[in-house]
């Protein structure tokens, strides 16, 4: 392929003047939430679900790690036990 078919990255002016970008209209409302999509109830239950959720994980992550204790200790006793 020559250069002259492969695409030109844009440049600034050759003269080193930089072009004007418009700022978007809602740019100084980008300090606020943005959570006009959902009511205040709606936002309370989503969090609510959010922490049980959590929590769940939680206990679910703990039980695995006591499983996994306890089963390494049984097999690391029965290992050592079958070499004496």
């Amino acid at each position: 392929m020559t250069d002259e078919h492969t695409p030109q990255e844009e440049s600034p002016a050759e003269d080193g003047t930089a072009t004007a970008v418009a700022e978007p209209e809602h740019a100084d409302s980008a300090a606020e939430p943005f959570d006009d999509h959902f009511r205040p109830a709606d936002i309370d239950t989503f969090t609510a679900d959010d922490t049980e959720a959590g929590s769940a994980i939680g206990k679910m992550l703990a039980w695995f790690f006591l499983y996994t204790v306890i089963v390494m200790s049984i097999s690391a006793w029965w290992t050592f036990s079958q070499t004496q």
